[in-house]
């Protein structure tokens, strides 16, 4: 099984263009990439096909890498005799260092490894990255018939192939609307959660070190990232490392300690409400409001100091009178907001 689109060099860790997609993959998880970061990645990617087809090969091989189970303990003594400190790559290493007695065995195992990543690189449908801007709002229809509505600065990583249907929320908000396949579950992967649908229709918000999902349609399943320990060791030490179930007008947050229980929206239209230009907040954090706010704000609002962070906030923002809402929290509350030539400052009164 072969296809000249998608040959690997027979030098892949030297390949200095896989190096740099692999640069720009690792640079592109972060949670503070900017717009610049995500315009210069573009161009890169549209300097050569080779780019494009090195990228699509370093986030094939990450998704196969997060599904392959934890192998066997290692003993101490085992470890004590590992001496690889990747300061070349691990083919030279082993070459340099491999008893001849296994070369035979390790060959075996190697060969096998790159047969099953070729293939696995073979049936890969490159991804597709769609980004919008501070302020933009972007509807996607996929090949599938599910549709994608795309909130300010969002950026989102779409594969679709015969056999997958997949989606990685790397920053802001998204809608989706499933088409039904139950042969291809549609899944959304955002930060510590991975959310599974067959066909329904929801909302996931990405802040800084959570996600909200709310359910409109349908029922979806919150289910914990891939980790590099079993679900059943990281439960002793979190116990809501767990899958939930959702159904229509339920809502939960997925974050590094867990997946909270399912709650009951009290308006389920203020999920989307931010498709019509109002963005409405109940009980919520400064902090997250203003990550909310901040994608659609003509400058950014920054607190001077963290603890005006925990200020809790109910009611409506209106993206096209940012302004209006920032007097109302003068008002409101014991601060006040300094616009600078670059952003808006909330301090302490």
């Amino acid at each position: 099984m072969t296809n000249p689109g998608m040959s690997i060099p027979a030098d892949i860790e030297r390949d200095p263009t896989h190096q740099a997609a692999a640069d720009w993959f690792v640079r592109l998880q972060g949670s503070e990439v900017s717009i610049e970061d995500t315009l210069a990645w573009q161009a890169w990617l549209n300097e050569s096909p080779a780019n494009a087809r090195a990228f699509t090969r370093i986030e094939a091989l990450s998704q196969v890498l997060c599904r392959v189970p934890l192998p066997p303990e290692v003993r101490e003594r085992e470890l004590a005799r590992d001496s690889y400190d990747a300061s070349v790559p691990l083919k030279e290493w082993k070459e340099k260092s491999t008893p001849p007695w296994t070369t035979l065995a390790l060959a075996a195992l190697l060969a096998g490894v790159a047969f099953i990543l070729s293939v696995v690189l073979w049936q890969a449908s490159p991804a597709r990255m769609y980004v919008t801007a501070v302020g933009e709002n972007r509807n996607i229809a996929l090949g599938d018939g599910s549709t994608i509505a795309l909130g300010g600065d969002t950026r989102i990583s779409v594969t679709v192939s015969p056999r997958v249907r997949s989606v990685e929320l790397l920053k802001g908000e998204a809608l989706f609307v499933v088409a039904k396949d139950p042969d291809r579950p549609f899944e959304v992967h955002v930060g510590d959660a991975t959310i599974v649908a067959l066909g329904t229709a929801f909302d996931i918000q990405r802040d800084s070190d959570r996600a909200i999902v709310s359910v409109t349609e349908g029922r979806v399943l919150v289910e914990p990232a891939a980790h590099f320990l079993p679900v059943s060791v990281l439960q002793q030490f979190r116990p809501k490392l767990r899958t939930v179930h959702l159904d229509a007008g339920q809502q939960t947050t997925a974050g590094s300690a867990g997946i909270e229980e399912p709650t009951e929206v009290e308006d389920p239209a203020a999920a989307t409400s931010w498709q019509t230009g109002r963005l409405a907040f109940r009980l919520q954090p400064l902090r997250y409001v203003l990550e909310e706010v901040n994608r659609y704000a003509p400058k950014p609002i920054v607190l001077e100091q963290p603890d005006l962070g925990a200020i809790i906030i109910t009611g409506t923002v209106e993206r096209n009178n940012i302004s209006g809402w920032i007097n109302s929290l003068e008002r409101v509350f014991a601060v006040e907001a300094d616009e600078e030539t670059a952003r808006i400052v909330i301090r302490s009164r």
